[in-house]
């Protein structure tokens, strides 16, 4: 009967413990989603401290480096230069894009195949496809809502920036003192489980950082790149059609496909050789992200086939939207990490 009672009270206090956890975490949902968000900065820039750390330079026969302070500060300066870059014109990109979905009718309109049709398609089945009512009235009304809520947008930028201002104070204060950090949050485990969890970070940690630097980076070098050529050639709509391109190339094959879309309907009533280039050009600069930068940075780190980044991707946005769509393939590829390594003893037991 004693064995019992106690029985019970073990269980009873794990209750009450999940209980009150569950309740503070609703309550403090806000603080606890800012500290996650830090520690996924924390884990995805540390791989780049490293880096920066272990450089070292030769000077009259010293070894001169960078300790972890100075290294987060480098790297901060560097993104304080991209983001004012970003930041600034993005009021008159937004506003630039919602005009782009407004006149989407008349732009389609421009578009004419030559006489007799192309592809067995001919001009009035063209103009059947590419007038669909509900699509226009969807674009329009999404333009439209766009170009109204560009003042609320651009408010909500600079709010996003002061969370992410706190945000990367929480994620430099990890990241400097991640050793202490580590054996204090280790301390209350068994050794093995201190054992098993510093064996899982530095792999969990490349693969955050492969995503952030090799996907979301890329992406955003993409679209400044797709900005400047379309810009050099004349294209109008640039600077939206290169935030398009930045976004929708975070969604893996049908991203891409969309961005080209947009891009050859603004580019038709343009001069038939420059706009062919552009688009040419644009379309080889996004076959060089996919098919060279991705699998060099991102591939060998996220552990995910590209059925898996399809499917993260589409429950992530389910759930919690654009954010999710972007951060749900390095969550998957972390969960993927921690099944192959608690999977394979199990699976290495079982053939024995």
């Amino acid at each position: 009967m004693l064995d019992g009672k106690t029985i019970f009270s073990k269980y009873l206090k794990r209750f009450l413990i999940a209980a009150i956890a569950i309740y503070l975490a609703f309550r403090l949902r806000q603080t606890l989603q800012l500290l996650l968000t830090s520690l996924f900065l924390a884990g995805a820039i540390s791989p780049i401290i490293e880096k920066i750390t272990s450089i070292r330079i030769n000077v009259h026969n010293w070894r001169i480096g960078l300790n972890r302070v100075w290294a987060v500060v480098l790297l901060y300066l560097v993104l304080l230069i991209v983001v004012v870059l970003a930041i600034a014109p993005a009021p008159q990109i937004i506003l630039e894009l919602g005009q782009f979905f407004i006149k989407l009718p008349n732009l389609l309109e421009q578009i004419q195949l030559p006489k007799g049709g192309l592809f067995n398609l001919s001009q009035e089945q063209l103009n059947r496809i590419l007038q669909t009512q509900p699509l226009i009235d969807q674009a329009q009304n999404f333009g439209k809502e766009i170009v109204s809520q560009t003042f609320g947008f651009t408010l909500q930028i600079f709010n996003a920036i002061g969370v992410g201002i706190l945000s990367l104070l929480i994620t430099a204060y990890m990241v400097i003192n991640s050793s202490s950090l580590m054996r204090r949050c280790l301390s209350p485990f068994s050794k093995r489980v201190r054992h098993e969890i510093e064996f899982l970070i530095p792999p969990i940690t490349r693969c955050l950082g492969a995503y952030v630097v090799g996907r979301i980076g890329t992406s955003t070098l993409l679209g400044f790149c797709t900005y400047l050529t379309l810009s050099l050639f004349g294209i109008p709509y640039s600077g939206a059609l290169g935030l398009l391109v930045a976004i929708s190339n975070l969604v893996p094959y049908i991203g891409g496909l969309v961005a080209l879309g947009a891009m050859f309907i603004a580019a038709w009533g343009v001069d038939f050789n420059r706009g062919a280039i552009a688009l040419f050009i644009c379309f080889s600069l996004q076959q060089i992200e996919a098919f060279i930068l991705q699998p060099w940075l991102v591939a060998p780190y996220l552990n995910l086939d590209p059925f898996e980044l399809l499917l993260s991707i589409i429950v992530g946005a389910e759930l919690f939207g654009v954010v999710g769509a972007i951060i749900a393939p390095p969550i998957a590829g972390t969960g993927r990490i921690l099944f192959n390594h608690f999977a394979s003893p199990a699976t290495t037991d079982a053939e024995e």
